[in-house]
């Protein structure tokens, strides 16, 4: 094999190399740090195993390869907002806790969950230090673990052996996911097992590892190694936050004005994704989860107040809709449509689209560094600082 799907279409799950017969198969880093399989063509048997189960091969009817039928994409079947009933859940939740709550149940029934974790460096580590990787959680005390925004690239590659083992002894099992991930662990199974729960999250694409760990080291000066904790939201808002052992960053949180944090900034305007995002066949109202679960951004005023963020939830598939009782003891549910989610949440309807200046972005990058952002987008930043400045002064004279 020369080519296991499309360069621009990778998204880089790692799929290929975990179910390659020769090990043939690594992840090397490519554009911005994200990670892309190549192939050892000399020690390849050109069994096709690879390109079989890549997941981009059969995310539509169209697809090139026949050897299995393409993945099917459902529209939700309904459409939720609600929050935890217990207030320390919802506090220490993203939004309004929907993904814990679902983890405590599965936990609870004796099954296995895996979400993204931030994993710290161990003392005889690499000297990258920290990962972001997707882990096992098995009791309620690591449920924390999964906690919190991470707008980065999580990484599976580790744990399709656990949950191939879980599922095939017969363990309710979770996995929480980006869609593109939800869609390797499917295309693992080909037929999805009844004991296997998919849920997705609503991605808006991702910058890699590799990126952020050069940020933490080149911007904010803190090596990679002494990083023990991250987060992306606070209480306060989009916040990133990162601790330690004598280490504790954070900034204010940002307010549309982009001169912030620089990673969050390229993150939120879509500068550092993955070729992929920017022509993702995931993005959209049809998924391919049996959940899918985000913010309820665009939220119409008739539901009570909830200060700390509410959780989107669609049921998909007749296993997400069971689970919907499931959250009704835990979480306060007040039913929406699927029309007002995908109103209020871009990646309900496309993918981000690959602007000019995200293009030259790219191109001048290698060269001038990230900081080159700002002068792509410094029209954008004099225009939200001006708006901001005028805003006040209306509510200043307001006031008088």
């Amino acid at each position: 094999m020369e080519k296991i799907c499309e360069y621009n279409d990778c998204t880089g799950c790692a799929l290929c190399a975990a179910m390659c017969p020769r090990s043939c198969i690594s992840m090397k880093e490519g554009r911005l740090g994200h990670l892309m399989p190549v192939i050892d063509v000399k020690s390849c048997i050109d069994c096709g195993k690879c390109a079989d189960c890549c997941p981009v091969n059969f995310s539509s009817p169209g697809s090139r390869r026949s050897v299995r039928p393409p993945i099917q994409f459902r529209l939700p079947s309904s459409a939720w907002a609600a929050w935890a009933k217990d207030e320390a859940e919802y506090i220490t939740s993203t939004s309004g806790g929907a993904a814990s709550v679902l983890a405590r149940y599965i936990v609870s029934q004796g099954g296995a969950v895996y979400g993204s974790a931030v994993v710290p460096s161990a003392p005889a580590g690499p000297p990258e230090g920290f990962s972001v990787s997707h882990v096992r959680i098995y009791d309620l005390n690591g449920i924390s673990r999964l906690k919190g925004s991470k707008y980065v690239c999580s990484s599976i590659a580790g744990v399709f052996p656990e949950i191939k083992g879980d599922v095939r002894s017969g363990k309710p099992t979770l996995f929480i996911g980006t869609p593109c991930q939800v869609a390797a662990v499917r295309s693992m199974f080909g037929q999805v097992p009844e004991n296997l729960l998919l849920v997705d999250i609503v991605c808006h694409g991702v910058p890699s590892l590799s990126l952020l760990r050069y940020y933490v080291r080149r911007y904010l000066h803190i090596p990679p190694s002494a990083v023990t904790g991250l987060s992306f939201r606070n209480t306060e808002g989009f916040v990133m936050e990162i601790s330690g052992k004598d280490v504790h960053y954070s900034h204010p949180p940002l307010d549309g004005s982009r001169t912030g944090n620089l990673y969050y900034n390229l993150f939120m305007d879509g500068f550092t994704y993955r070729d992929s995002c920017y022509s993702c066949p995931f993005a959209g109202e049809r998924r391919v989860s049996d959940m899918t679960l985000g913010d309820f951004w665009g939220l119409g005023k008739d539901v009570p107040e909830h200060p700390y963020g509410v959780s989107l939830i669609m049921p998909v598939t007749s296993k997400g809709e069971k689970l919907i009782a499931v959250l009704r003891d835990n979480m306060y549910l007040y039913r929406r449509t699927v029309g007002e989610a995908a109103a209020g949440n871009d990646q309900l309807r496309a993918p981000k689209h690959k602007s000019l200046r995200i293009r030259l972005f790219r191109c001048l990058e290698p060269i001038f560094g990230l900081r080159i952002y700002y002068l792509l987008t410094a029209d954008w930043i004099l225009k939200k600082r001006l708006y901001r400045l005028l805003d006040r002064n209306r509510k200043k004279d307001t006031v008088k």
